[in-house]
């Protein structure tokens, strides 16, 4: 019985291990505002991560199974849809803030698009 607890208790403190690190770090956040001909404002807002640099495979050394599981479940920003709709609801997130903020659009507004690059999502729209 303690064998398996011991074993449990190892397992759980490598699962939280790797819960730490942040599947990816904002690095920039921008507010951009114009007005149209009719007078309305519209807006801007760009957010964007950092690169990470993709975790090497030392074939020098004997790999273990748990060595190849790792480096095959590794998710990379620029590959996953999940990641980049978390970041694309925090923009939405971060946008609500910046508004509010600067007191930009004093009833309701309206994100008209939603335009991706590599490493950055940027939402634009207009109040209403």
């Amino acid at each position: 019985m303690k064998k398996y607890a011991l074993i449990f208790m190892v397992f759980l403190f490598g699962c939280t291990s790797s819960i730490n690190e942040p599947p990816y770090e904002i690095n920039q956040k921008q507010f951009y505002d114009a007005l149209d001909e009719q007078g309305n404002k519209l807006f801007a807002y760009v957010v964007s991560v950092k690169a990470k640099t993709r975790e090497q495979i030392n074939l020098n050394k004997k790999l273990t199974r748990s060595d190849i599981e790792r480096f095959a479940e590794q998710e990379h920003f620029e590959e996953s849809t999940v990641l980049k709709l978390q970041l694309e609801d925090q923009a939405v997130e971060f946008l609500s803030k910046e508004l509010a903020q600067r007191n930009y659009c004093e009833d309701k507004y309206k994100i008209n698009e939603v335009l991706w690059r590599d490493l950055s999502v940027q939402l634009r729209g207009r109040c209403l």
